[in-house]
């Protein structure tokens, strides 16, 4: 599922999207039908970029960027443009309300401040390239690409630099209350939450989702914020946190809802995705289905506290999708399942199926990388031995180079640290920790190096480099010795069987029968000799006498 550009508006009775096409779809969340498609003059050079909802005398009016530089004021209610302003610049990227001013972000990394009584330019200043824009009560500014700038914006001066993410970031949510803290979210499965009143460089806790996320609200109380979350796979997330320090361990959600195409008995269930969320007092505003045919639906907050899914109507196969008014689901229909029933493995996150896998896990397991690298940042905050094992002893090398090029950067520094203390465990440990330490300075060699303490880090490193490789000479010559007395052992067998002989006569019983009668011949003239002797003999004796 792409991620969502747009969502419900301040009243929630409209729910906007940017379709493929670049046109915006309006859905009336009373009646659940698409009320208004929307495409600016001149669309078909000129798409829709982004939207923002706001509020003009109790209206809902939706603040549309063009890519043509465009911010067009389109009043659901009458299907009218309302009024029009001209940035001049390249492509709008975001929009941001604070109180009566505008703020525009665009592709050429200009901000621009407006005041919407009289759509009248008040500040315009180049920051650099973004892709989502937020602004703090003392017109402090917060662009972000891949990573997070804080800047005063009179003054176009940068403040502080926040890098916690590796894709590009989409969603920026400001939260006031004793402190100043920022949410910020991806194209990944993590929610950063910052200090803006503290600026410290890693982030003070982090939401962890089963899927990459699509859309994130977040819904304030003081210091105890909730956050709603959709997912990729059709899911929503519901997370409860408290503001009030720094927490090593990703936090997982508390409630988990997915919705089921209500079906026949014997049929298999299949799952509609949930696509947006919104919170309005206690209650949680759903959208799910397929687009264009989507549902709307709204519940109790305090009820989402465990893993459950609802069964409902396609939307695609009736035209009546929703009431009158929004439907309250009754809950007496909420099916309680565990997790693992209702998903297939293969869509399970990788620190689940590593769970439930034997202790041959080094043997088998295959991944992307890029789910090894939320099981390897767990691993590295929680100082979990058995989670760093079943991250780090993977033997395939492109999966090890996907996981170190998605690897939050905070996090490599603790990583090269904990590879550097196993080289110096047995051969097996420290080949594969060297494996992850050549795949690391090959691809993050920029990061190291920026490291103050980088001497002190690799110290270790060359100790046991220099022990392993003083016994390295006569290694190498006893390995040319054995392979050349194997493959001469190889050479002699092969010639022996070369030299065997073509035919073999075997003159056993010829031998025999020539041997008897040699001797019967012999027998023949012995006698025959002995015969004669006697013959002459007897014949001289007889001329004697």
């Amino acid at each position: 599922m792409k991620e969502v550009v747009g969502g419900f508006s301040h009243s929630g009775r409209y729910y906007a999207e940017i379709n493929v096409n670049g046109k915006l779809n309006v859905w009336d969340t009373n009646a659940g039908d698409l009320q208004h498609e929307y495409s600016p003059s001149g669309h078909l050079s000129a798409s829709i970029s982004c939207v923002q909802w706001i509020q003009m005398d109790n209206t809902d009016v939706m603040c549309v960027g063009t890519q043509k530089g465009f911010v067009e004021f389109y009043n659901v209610a009458s299907g009218s443009v309302m009024s029009k302003i001209n940035t001049q610049s390249k492509t709008v990227k975001s929009i941001y309300l604070s109180g009566q001013y505008l703020y525009t972000g665009s592709d050429d990394g200009s901000v621009a401040k407006y005041c919407l009584k009289n759509n009248v330019l008040e500040i315009k200043k180049k920051l650099g390239k973004m892709s989502a824009l937020a602004v703090m009560g003392d017109e402090r500014v917060l662009t972000a690409s891949r990573e997070i700038k804080l800047w005063n914006y009179p003054s176009g001066e940068l403040v502080h630099k926040f890098i916690g993410h590796k894709n590009e970031i989409f969603s920026l949510h400001i939260v006031e209350a004793d402190k100043c803290y920022l949410l910020t979210s991806a194209r990944d499965r993590f929610i950063n939450i910052w200090s803006l009143s503290d600026l410290k460089p890693e982030p003070l806790a982090t939401l962890i989702s089963d899927d990459d996320i699509s859309s994130v609200y977040v819904y304030n109380s003081r210091n105890n914020i909730t956050v709603t979350v959709t997912t990729e796979s059709g899911m929503l997330h519901v997370y409860h946190h408290v503001l009030n320090g720094c927490v090593a361990y990703p936090l997982k959600p508390q409630g988990t809802l997915q919705i089921a195409a209500d079906c026949n008995k014997g049929e298999e269930a299949k799952q509609m995705p949930i696509v947006s969320s919104k919170i309005f007092d206690s209650r949680v505003f759903i959208a799910y289905g397929t687009r264009p045919f989507l549902a709307f639906e709204n519940m109790d907050l305090n009820k989402l506290n465990k893993s459950m899914y609802l069964a409902r109507q396609d939307p695609r196969k009736s035209k009546s999708v929703m009431s009158a008014h929004v439907v309250r689901p009754n809950m007496d229909d909420v099916k309680f399942n565990e997790q693992k029933k209702i998903r297939s493995s293969a869509n399970l996150p990788l620190e689940t199926r590593l769970q439930n896998m034997s202790e041959e896990i080094e043997n088998t397991v295959q991944t992307k990388g890029e789910s090894i690298v939320h099981l390897l940042v767990q691993g590295l905050r929680s100082n979990d031995k058995s989670l760093l094992e079943s991250a780090l002893f993977v033997k395939d090398e492109r999966t090890i180079d996907n996981t170190v090029s998605r690897l939050p950067l905070q996090s490599i520094n603790l990583l090269v640290q904990k590879l550097i203390r196993l080289s110096q465990d047995r051969t097996s440990v420290s080949s594969i920790s060297v494996r992850w330490l050549i795949s690391i300075l090959r691809i993050h060699a920029s990061v190291i190096l920026v490291n103050p303490n980088i001497l002190e880090t690799f110290l270790p490193l060359e100790d046991v480099l220099g022990t392993r490789l003083s016994n390295f000479k006569q290694l190498g010559l006893l390995d040319f010795k054995l392979k050349a007395l194997v493959d001469k052992l190889n050479n002699d067998k092969r010639h022996k069987e070369e030299r065997e002989a073509l035919l073999v006569y075997n003159d056993s019983d010829d031998g025999d029968k020539r041997t008897t009668d040699e001797e019967d011949a012999m027998d023949i003239d012995l006698n025959g000799d002995k015969k004669s002797e006697a013959s002459d003999f007897t014949d001289e004796e007889m001329d004697g006498d």
